[in-house]
């Protein structure tokens, strides 16, 4: 046999339904306009027809078949790639769990949890009203000071005074403020705000005063020696005048947080959409009021002259406020935060206790479904630990957090 009948037998083998294709049909014969006979090729595509008959072919690019790209762009790429990775795997090992403490599901959730000045301990306050000092790095029971009760409300707030480090202080949705000692663990009812629901309270630097707020949207502030009420902002149902009724809250109230500098500043924010500024020594309402806000947890913290607050709200939830006029700075959205169709929500934020230079901020909520490490300066989440449930309770102590909420857990981590 020849070769052509070689081939064509060849190219039969390869196709099962004994067909062949238009592009392998054997050389036709046609005749020129001159008489002679050619041996011309079918065209296998409208390119090639275009071709025969002389046609110019603009070539369109293929972004599928025609990606080439040059060595130093597929080396640019490559390093891009590599610092990329390294910097992910950089900020995954700088957030560690260092440990996770089970409590039973009947306490209904970790409401607060609050590190001692010095973080050998934190006390930790729960949705069935019971109150426990842990281990500061284990995480370990020290003592339980007012068990959880299946009829109790929530004791929402927790905080230490910064002058008498073994005393801390815990409100309740019931009306009491207890007074809790960490070295003796005793346990006493310190303030009682009789039908009111008290959400928040701070004590100032001096360990002198002690404010409270909660669901009658007052603002009270105690004198700490003597447990007596030193003032009462809220807005007098006698007040018709706009000015007045602006200078108070309208609605429950869940943030407090003294100044950390400045021992008569303090600052609260709640359901009515202001975060509002106070001064001690002024005596009718709020001094300045940002507007804008939604607080609904634990969830404005001051460093110098910025206030940060955490909004439930679908999205722009972190902001940076002034607090000498009261403007916002910036609204921080991460830009390497992964999009969900859960939104933001936060419920807790704070500026990182191990950063001295305020740039490190903590956040979480229930949108995220972690908390999360964020740089002001870089607008990065610089590291986030996972969640199953909304996270109401967060603090830092050194390089040390403590975090919980809806999930039967507390969580010790670390970032460094």
């Amino acid at each position: 046999m020849g070769d052509a009948s070689t081939g064509k037998q060849h190219k039969h083998h390869h196709h099962k339904d004994g067909k062949i294709p238009v592009a392998e049909v054997a050389a036709q014969t046609r005749k020129t306009s001159k008489g002679q006979t050619t041996s011309t090729v079918e065209p296998s595509d409208a390119k090639d027809k275009q071709r025969a008959k002389g046609v110019s072919i603009v070539k369109q690019p293929n972004f599928y078949t025609d990606r080439r790209i040059t060595a130093a762009e597929f080396q640019r790429r490559h390093t891009w790639l590599q610092k990329t990775r390294i910097s992910v795997s950089q900020s995954k090992n700088r957030c560690r769990i260092t440990n996770e403490v089970k409590f039973p599901e009947t306490f209904n959730g970790l409401y607060s949890a609050r590190f001692s000045p010095n973080g050998e301990v934190f006390a930790a306050s729960f949705g069935t009203g019971g109150i426990q000092v842990r281990n500061g790095e284990t995480g370990d029971l020290k003592a339980t000071l007012r068990s959880s009760m299946e009829s109790s409300f929530p004791v929402m707030c927790c905080r230490f005074n910064p002058s008498r480090t073994e005393i801390f202080y815990a409100s309740s949705a019931c009306g009491n403020i207890f007074a809790c000692t960490t070295n003796t663990y005793e346990f006493s009812r310190f303030i009682v705000e009789p039908k009111n629901e008290i959400n928040t309270i701070d004590v100032n630097i001096t360990g002198e005063h002690l404010v409270s707020a909660g669901k009658d949207a007052a603002i009270r502030l105690y004198d700490i020696e003597t447990t007596k009420m030193i003032s009462n902002y809220r807005k007098n149902a006698a007040d018709v005048l706009e000015d007045k009724v602006n200078k108070y809250h309208r609605m429950r109230v869940f943030a407090v947080r003294f100044h950390h500098g400045q021992e008569n500043v303090f600052i609260s924010g709640g359901w009515d959409d202001t975060v509002r500024i106070w001064d001690t020594r002024a005596s009718l309402g709020s001094v300045r009021v940002i507007k804008g806000p939604h607080i609904c947890g634990d969830a404005i913290d001051a460093r110098d002259s910025r206030i940060l607050t955490g909004s439930w709200v679908v999205s722009g939830s972190l902001q940076l406020w002034d607090m000498t006029s009261g403007k916002l700075i910036e609204t921080v959205s991460p830009q390497n935060r992964p999009t969900t169709l859960d939104g933001e929500f936060l419920y807790t934020v704070q500026f990182f206790d191990g950063d001295p230079y305020g740039d490190t901020v903590l956040c979480g909520g229930s949108g995220t479904s972690a908390v999360e490490v964020i740089s002001l300066r870089d607008k990065k989440v610089m590291g986030s630990f996972h969640v199953n449930k909304a996270i109401v309770a967060l603090d830092s102590n050194r390089s040390a957090i403590v975090f919980g909420g809806m999930e039967s857990v507390i969580r010790l981590a670390d970032y460094s």
